[in-house]
């Protein structure tokens, strides 16, 4: 058996970035940029200098001069200002307005409400309860919506009179909150009527609606073009959900504005304690990504200076007038994406950990990549770029960094740099043009041999709803994925193998409220044949979609085993989901198949990062144009034991390259990579090399001749001993776990037809071709103090089974700890067995054929000898 382990690299921080075969991180991943699609231009970032709740001296000028401008500290560009209710508060707000004009910034006012008497509750606050105990709400009186206007405009009027051209003044701040606070109700069709016919007064571009989300309700009202006509700006919070309706807008030629945010992680967790990076600096880096993902173009803090915000108040572990991490994240933004467009990219991380968007500069000569890293590990990153580059900057900060800079160099052009990604980080990566790159017409596609699609029912009864590839559902409370079945009467999908993931690629979701499912629970039929549930908690869906949403089947998760799936549920009773699904699937470890059509080239993207991708079990030429016979594949490969299949006029002779249905040279190792056969074949010549000391278990998937010096043995269980016999006519059974004994390096050639079967099980025994966790309470081979015997795995501590390994796994659970091995010697003839002299060095055995440390007295056989002590 081969039990891997993850492998913990030393990474090497430099300034420079040089492409040479060093040290690599501890995990790899790639990002593709395609400039080719683009989204939003980014008009900028910043915050709220105050608010209601923080009057205007609440920030210095020496504070506001840190954060916003060109020559600050943090780079911010717009600035949300209070609106003071009544005129003759507006000159507290004066002072500011102008340091923030001299600073060459963009400013906008926001009011909380109008003078009470032109209210429907004659009170500031949005909503309150009067003395007999009546709920008041309060919207503004029609008659005064003229009135409002004009109150609006007269702000504009005062400060431009005072110097400040305001950018944009906001209608209402939360129109759809009803605030205990000053505050004013406004019905979608309340605010389309007062833009449609009153906004035009104001002399000032006008932001609306200001909502508590950014949300289809308003967007629908605001749409039509004689309101739309009425404002410049549509804008919401991010409290609630930032729905697809924006982009209607968006295409009206409107700016999309994220206005107001804030994450108070002691109300959030009804606790008290400082901020703590892990925790808070990526739930706040990722929630803005998520609105640039979803398209809006700016995005503006609420309290700029707070614990929770860009600068501390010396609360909570903040130093007042100081950046907080906060702070320097939204810098990352504002100093390289403000004025940028928003493009595609895709992310390759089999570890799904790195979340982050592509942005084009102004000048079109250079991409900027925002990533953030919330894990432990650090990651060699290869950024895949719509150009050729020398180098550019890396710019991250860390728990220990703010904002630290280093320039990237080169030792070759190159289109696909790779960048170290420092553990736990946000850094942003420039890389500038230094020539134009080639388009590629060779087309790439992931090929799942495994869809939910494809699978059997046990029964008719079933339905085919389980049929998700391509399809958009709903999914909540009332509407569940597969089917809505709890119990199996109306029988389930059954799996054809050992699956680990259940995959399910989300191309698009949207919500009514909040891109989340609540108490995801799946039910499906163990091992046993019973029904199970598992339930994965609350599921937070990525803003914009095209991801990859994973759930974990392996026994390591439904720990009795997963032969088939009835339905995945939603509690989630105020959300609806709505999803568009590509490719839904299930997966083994973390095999790749790709195929690919169009003409051959071989700096292709996608064909680089597949031969780059160790996870890469095969690809699939057989629809490309002008391949060359001589394309050796196999050498540039990263995983060795990839296949490769061409037509059959492809006359390569290359290794692992399947030509029609015949390979020339099969070659295959232990320790270098996963092997999967999505279509059989016939091998020539086929071969697998590996090096044993002592037993191994392993598994061919081909027939194969027993090297001279090497014993090979089936195996029979049980759950007292495994039965080994050895195998008398020189010839490995394909798709076979066996028992190999021996010590040194060995190659096992065979010939004929080369296959991976589902499910692979012989006697109790599991092969493994792609790499896989024995589950808990199996077992495997291993030497512990001299005895080899298969031992036990305990849950927490399963350990990974190598491609060409196997496992024991009995259907019922064994309590032993050990099970040994009783080994059957067909070679050794008892009758006419030669007297022999004991060599420590090569293994013993007792009569039985079990493998002995220490002899006593009595006597055993060695190398095919009788040896008495």
């Amino acid at each position: 058996m081969k039990i891997g382990i993850f492998k913990s690299i030393l990474v090497v921080v430099v300034c420079a970035l040089i492409q040479t075969g060093a040290n690599a991180a501890t995990r790899t991943a790639s990002i593709k940029i395609n400039d080719k699609v683009t989204y939003q231009k980014i008009t900028g970032f910043g915050g709220f200098v105050n608010s209601g709740q923080f009057a205007y001296n609440y920030m210095t000028t020496k504070e506001i001069r840190k954060l916003w401008g060109n020559a600050s500290e943090a780079g911010y560009n717009i600035m949300r200002m209070y609106l003071p209710t009544g005129e003759a508060s507006w000159s507290q707000s004066l002072a500011t307005a102008q340091l923030a004009k001299s600073l060459g910034i963009k400013i906008f006012a926001s009011p909380w409400s109008m003078p009470a008497e032109w209210k429907t509750n004659n009170n500031i606050a949005a909503v309150y309860t009067d003395g007999n105990g009546v709920v008041q709400e309060g919207s503004l009186k029609e008659e005064y919506y003229d009135d409002y206007a004009l109150y609006l405009n007269n702000y504009v009027t005062y400060l431009r009179n005072n110097g400040v051209e305001l950018d944009a003044i906001s209608i209402q701040n939360e129109p759809d909150m009803k605030s205990t606070y000053a505050g004013c109700l406004w019905t979608p069709a309340q605010m389309a009527k007062f833009l449609k016919y009153y906004a035009p007064l104001i002399n000032c571009k006008v932001i609306a609606p200001e909502s508590v989300g950014i949300t289809d309700n308003y967007a629908s009202a605001l749409l039509e073009d004689s309101v739309c006509a009425g404002f410049d700006i549509y804008a919401g919070h991010q409290y609630g959900a930032i729905q697809s309706g924006l982009k209607n807008i968006q295409a009206k030629g409107k700016d999309v504005w994220m206005t107001e945010y804030l994450i108070n992680w002691n109300s959030d967790e009804n606790s008290t304690r400082n901020f703590n990076w892990t925790k808070d600096a990526f739930s706040f880096a990722n929630k803005l990504n998520d609105a640039l993902l979803a398209n809006v173009n700016a995005w503006v803090h609420y309290a700029s200076k707070r614990f929770y915000g860009l600068m501390g108040d010396g609360t909570f572990g903040t130093v007042t007038g100081m950046m907080t991490k906060r702070g320097y994240i939204q810098s990352h933004y504002a100093k390289y994406a403000t004025g940028t467009t928003r493009i595609d990219n895709a992310w390759n991380d089999d570890s799904n950990v790195l979340k982050g968007s592509s942005y084009l500069s102004v000048s079109g000569d250079s991409i900027i990549v925002m990533v953030s890293n919330s894990s432990a590990d650090s990651y060699s990153l290869t950024v895949d770029l719509p150009f050729y580059t020398k180098g550019g900057l890396k710019i991250s900060t860390t728990e220990l960094l703010n904002m630290s800079g280093s320039v990237l160099v080169l030792a070759d052009e190159s289109f696909r740099p790779n960048v170290e990604i420092l553990a736990s980080s946000f850094t942003t990566l420039l890389f500038t043009k230094s020539n134009n790159r080639p388009d590629s017409k060779l087309v790439a596609q992931v090929y799942h041999p495994n869809k939910i699609d494809n699978q059997a029912v046990s029964s008719s009864a079933f339905g085919t709803a389980y049929k998700l590839s391509g399809k958009t559902v709903t999914f909540d409370h009332a509407n569940a994925l597969i089917s809505a079945n709890t119990t199996g009467a109306s029988g389930y999908l059954k799996l054809d193998d050992w699956y680990t993931e259940l995959v399910l690629h989300v191309a698009t979701v949207s919500s009514t409220m909040s891109l989340t499912s609540a108490n995801t629970t799946l039910y499906y039929m163990n091992s046993l044949g019973a029904v199970s549930s598992y339930n994965y908690g609350t599921i937070d869906f990525e803003v914009g979609g095209n991801y990859d949403w994973r759930l974990d089947i392996s026994r390591k998760v439904l720990t009795d085993g997963c032969i088939g799936v009835l339905g995945i549920s939603n509690g989630n009773y105020s959300s609806v989901l709505t999803i568009k699904f590509g490719d839904v699937y299930f997966k083994l470890g973390t095999e790749k198949l790709f195929g690919f059509t169009g003409i051959y080239s071989k700096s292709d993207s996608s064909l680089l990062g597949c031969l780059e991708d160790s996870a890469c079990t095969s690809l699939n030429f057989t629809g490309t144009d002008s391949i060359m016979p001589e394309l050796d594949w196999n050498a540039l490969a990263a995983n060795k034991n990839c296949l490769f299949y061409t037509g059959s006029n492809i006359s390569n002779t290359h290794p692992n390259v399947v030509t029609g249905s015949t390979c020339n040279n099969l070659t295959l190792f232990d320790g270098t990579g996963n092997f999967y056969v999505p279509t059989s074949f016939n091998a020539l010549t086929s071969s697998y090399s590996c090096s044993i000391n002592g037993f191994e278990t392993m598994v061919l998937p081909f027939v194969a001749a027993i090297p001279e010096g090497c014993k090979v043995y089936l195996l029979q269980s049980s759950s007292t001993e495994i039965t080994c016999t050895q195998i008398s006519n020189g010839v490995v059974p394909s798709n076979t776990p066996v028992l190999v004994e021996g010590t040194g390096t060995f190659k096992f050639v065979g010939s004929g037809t080369v296959s991976t079967p589902h499910a692979l099980k012989v006697n109790s025994f599991y092969g493994v071709y792609v790499s896989n966790f024995a589950p808990a309470n199996s077992y495997t081979l291993k030497t512990v103090g001299g005895t080899t015997a298969f031992y036990r795995v305990s849950s927490g501590a399963e350990p990974t089974i190598d491609p060409f390994g196997a496992y024991l796994f009995f259907s019922s659970t064994n309590s032993a700890a050990t099970i040994p091995l009783k080994l059957i010697l067909t070679d050794i003839k008892q009758n006419r067995m030669e007297q022999g002299v004991y060599d420590p060095s090569i293994p013993i055995y007792d009569l039985l054929g079990r493998p002995i440390s220490k002899p006593g007295k009595g006597i055993y056989i060695q190398d095919g000898k009788k040896i008495m002590f």
